[in-house]
């Protein structure tokens, strides 16, 4: 039986001018889910264990190994749009209690203290025709520890149905994780996933993202530096080509001293594809000597794509530097010209500029097979497009 409802999802964490309508993100329709996937290994590197934990065994571990983030009455001396999470992540609260219903189990995937795992570790969830599924995973790097975990999801490309993940990360002192996520679902999937990270004294985190499939996306990714030197970096890709909609919100949260932040966001707009992005650096005070950057580059292909973006700083300390930047546009006229003047035609050079843009990301992804496979879905998209 379907069930129509509305999620407010990706709200930025302090009010904001409105006339935009992008304090949020608004999910509407079916939002039945009739399965839930999870992660399966074989043959787990020693140091590296896996179990299931229920959906309140999983809230009290978060309570147990996160203790660092709290929920708050006030952010950056205003009050939350809503109340706020005990372990934030960036499609917030109500998609949080909204999974918590859906899912009975949890993946607890663990890496013990010291543990440096060589070759990077993978699972590939399949989803088909009419999968309306949920995957709530916790990723967990005790002190010291090294990891590169890949999720790789997928369907046919005509397949329908609904996506809904949840993934959080807690990284202890010095523990490193490079987590790459790839998503090439079918055009009439709708698609959740939601990040949230909590990183202690001199972790890093990097997120290498390819979102390339679905119907619609919606997108979040919230990381809290609690510890001092805490480091994250991150680059995603994604595009939106003939009505593929795409909603992403990223937050990073600088509590400790000399935390660095710094993501690329890299996307593709064509036919009437639409995207907002909301891109938050949050100073909170204590965090003397921090620096967050964020940076956009989204390159348009149609005049009737819809673009929207809402760059935000949030300071309570003096000692910082935060920045954004943007660069939004068509191919130059100069470009095209440089390239029909060696006779290549206007098509085949949208299509060299998108390999470029997206294949520098995909190029970030620590698996040959999964590159390749990768690549091939960015040219047959354009290549579907242009006929």
């Amino acid at each position: 039986m379907a069930h129509d409802n509305t999620l407010r999802v990706g709200h930025i964490p302090a009010l904001t001018w409105n006339s935009l309508k992008m304090n949020e993100g608004s999910v509407s329709g079916d939002l039945t889910l009739n399965a839930q996937t999870g992660v399966s290994f074989r043959d787990l590197p020693q140091g590296v264990t896996h179990r299931k934990l229920t959906m309140d065994q999983a809230s009290r571990w978060l309570s147990d190994h996160a203790p660092g983030q709290e929920a708050e009455r006030f952010v950056a001396g205003k009050v939350p749009i809503y109340h706020p999470q005990t372990f934030g992540t960036g499609l917030g609260g109500e998609y949080e209690a909204f999974l918590n219903k859906a899912c009975s189990r949890c993946d607890l995937l663990e890496v013990a203290k010291g543990t440096q795992v060589e070759s990077p570790l993978s699972w590939h969830i399949d989803f088909y025709d009419g999968n309306r599924a949920a995957a709530a995973q916790i990723i967990h790097l005790e002190e010291g520890a090294c990891l590169t975990l890949i999720l790789d999801y997928a369907s046919d490309r005509e397949a329908a149905g609904l996506a809904a993940l949840s993934t959080r990360i807690v990284l202890e002192r010095d523990a490193r994780l490079t987590f790459v996520t790839a998503q090439t679902l079918g055009r009439r999937f709708l698609h959740l996933s939601d990040i949230g990270a909590s990183q202690a004294d001199a972790s890093r985190l990097e997120i290498v993202d390819l979102d390339l499939g679905a119907g619609e996306s919606f997108l979040g990714i919230q990381a809290e530096q609690i510890g001092r030197g805490a480091v994250l970096s991150g680059h995603m890709g994604y595009m939106a080509v003939g009505d593929q909609k795409v909603d992403i919100n990223y937050n990073v949260v600088q509590r400790g001293k000399k935390t660095q932040s710094d993501f690329d966001f890299d996307g593709v707009l064509e036919g009437k594809g639409y995207k907002s992005f909301r891109g938050t650096i949050d100073f909170r005070n204590g965090a003397c000597a921090a620096k967050g950057n964020e940076q956009e580059s989204v390159l348009l292909l149609s005049p009737d794509v819809v673009n929207k973006t809402l760059p935000i700083i949030l300071c309570e300390e003096e000692d910082v530097e935060g920045a954004h930047g943007a660069t939004i546009g068509r191919l130059s006229d100069e470009m095209l010209f440089y390239m029909t003047s060696r006779g290549i035609d206007k098509e085949t050079a949208e299509r060299i500029m998108v390999r470029a843009r997206l294949d520098a990301v995909a190029g970030k992804v620590p698996d040959e097979a999964l590159r390749e496979k990768l690549t091939a879905y960015i040219e047959e998209t354009f290549s579907d497009e242009a006929n």
